[in-house]
């Protein structure tokens, strides 16, 4: 039987090419697991073309061949795997940012996937970058069908998400880890800052194959708090309504009559300190406040989305939003840009009971988003007793005009609001807080509480507008590490948002 290697260097981050064990990279190590496959007659990379030197296509990949393009949408990517790979039974597929690619699993997945004559084998329940995929040939032409034409950029669940669409059509066989590590989302990539870091913490602990790797993520959950990820802004401190389930107007006053805004420059100040600790990361400007208000919002988002690996979310009620405003967004945003209406109900009565007046208004602000930013809109309803029974109704309105529909569990504020949860949720062994390993949070004088359930302030970290975002990051570790040793201050006892996550 004849097989094929295939590594993915396309849109690598710079952080492939640090050292992370001795004087090997992340792509370097990645590429030498191409030397412990079985039967491999072939590797090839799929790359970009070279620009000035610059990007994937100015790399050193070893003296392996190279498939370069200008752009890698999914069609073109399943094409070009098809046609490369013709006159071969198997493919070893991966990503060149993955330097801990376990030979043991490796083999045993090769073993069943020939076995059982299997058509696509992967790794579940492991942390992703463990394993590659195996592929046989003869699925490409029928993923080629099943895709349809897709110009979306490849990423790293597509062959999945592909075969999801008709899985039954399909031979699969799995490689079941011994333990189950989804929970943790760990990705074991050199794809950003963060993850690099988390990845060389993981290596210089001694991680050397499947078992040293789960091991040490099982027990050394310190490793996994490196970089926030989610930078929510109050760039705004007043509402157009007062919600019903919302705690800021019990600590507020009268939300509906401040106007204070932060300024641009504020604004772009933390842009700047976030790319520079970060690298990447997803800023939102929502914090107690309606972005719409704020009378600069269109600069906020051209000088946020000015530096490239930064994206944003805007959380809105819909209301307050002109067209001249969506107009002028639109001109300076790109697909880096995603949008949560907060909606709640489908019929004007429970609307108003739950969020004021506006149900018009924020329904058509939503459609006209849907238009103006197709793909990038989410419409947003919290699940309480109060609108359980009309979830449903919600859902299947929404759903038609949309994929994207969030349905986001209700935050009682550690006890601060009356609990109006259907269902615990909560998983049942608590673990570390996923906002204090991944969040900060930013109110209008730059002041940065503890989280999101701080609302009082009782627990200010710094000033991001005059410290050092990285001494700010190190002050919130102490209460991470409380969380590691099972020991919770009284703003996290009764908290049951730990387990929710952002990003």
């Amino acid at each position: 039987m004849r097989t094929l290697a295939v590594i993915n260097a396309i849109g690598l981050s710079s952080c492939v090419d640090k050292k992370i064990r001795g004087n090997l990279s992340s792509l370097s190590m990645s590429l030498k697991f191409a030397e412990k496959l079985p039967d491999v007659e072939k590797v090839i990379l799929f790359t970009e073309r070279v620009t000035g030197g610059a990007a994937g296509g100015g790399r050193d990949f070893g003296g392996y061949e190279t498939i370069r393009k200008d752009s890698w949408p999914v069609d073109e990517f399943l094409k070009t795997l098809r046609d490369e790979s013709k006159g071969f039974d198997h493919i070893f597929y991966w990503y060149a940012d993955c330097p801990l690619l376990d030979d043991g699993i490796t083999m045993r997945m090769f073993g069943n996937h020939k076995k059982y004559f299997a058509e696509y084998t992967f790794a579940d329940g492991y942390p992703y970058g463990i394993a590659p995929e195996i592929l046989r040939q003869s699925i490409l032409s029928p993923l080629i069908t099943l895709a349809g034409g897709d110009m979306t950029p490849v990423g790293r669940d597509t062959l999945f998400s592909i075969i999801q669409k008709d899985i039954n059509a399909f031979d699969l066989e799995t490689e079941i880890s011994p333990e189950d590590m989804r929970s943790l989302r760990i990705s074991l990539t050199a794809d950003t800052l963060r993850n690099y870091l988390q990845l060389k913490g993981i290596i210089d602990s001694g991680a050397e194959d499947e078992s040293s790797i789960l091991r040490i993520l099982k027990e050394r959950s310190d490793l996994f708090r490196t970089r926030p990820v989610y930078i929510d802004l109050q760039i705004v401190d007043g509402c157009l309504q007062s919600c019903s389930y919302c705690p800021y107007p019990k600590i507020g006053g009268d939300i509906l009559q401040k106007r204070n805004e932060m300024a641009v420059k504020d604004v772009a100040i933390i842009a700047e300190k976030v790319v520079d600790f970060c690298d990447d990361g997803v800023i939102g400007v929502s914090l107690w406040g309606e972005p719409s208000l704020h009378s600069g919002i269109a600069l906020i988002i051209k000088t946020v989305l000015a530096h490239k690996s930064l994206t944003m979310v805007i959380e809105t009620s819909g209301l307050g939003w002109k067209e001249e405003t969506l107009k002028a967004i639109q001109a300076v945003a790109d697909d880096r840009l995603t949008w949560i209406v907060s909606l709640d109900a489908n019929t004007p009565g429970l609307y108003q009971e739950l969020r004021g007046e506006g149900f018009k208004e924020a329904t058509n602000t939503t459609l006209r988003l849907l238009e103006l930013f197709p793909g990038q809109v989410y419409p947003q309803a919290v699940r309480m007793k109060r609108n359980e029974g009309h979830l449903e109704e919600f859902y299947r309105f929404w759903k038609e005009k949309t994929e994207d529909v969030i349905i986001q569990k209700h935050d009682h504020f550690s006890g601060f609001l009356p609990v109006e949860k259907v269902t615990d949720l909560s998983p049942l062994k608590r673990y570390p807080c996923w906002h204090l390993k991944r969040d900060l949070y930013v109110l209008l004088s730059g002041e940065v509480p503890l989280c999101r359930e701080d609302l009082k302030g009782d627990h200010i970290l710094g000033n991001i507008l005059k410290e050092k975002i990285e001494d700010i990051w190190e002050r919130g570790a102490g209460f991470y590490d409380a969380h590691r040793k099972k020991e919770y201050p009284e703003i996290c006892r009764n908290c049951d948002e730990y387990y929710t996550y952002n990003f």
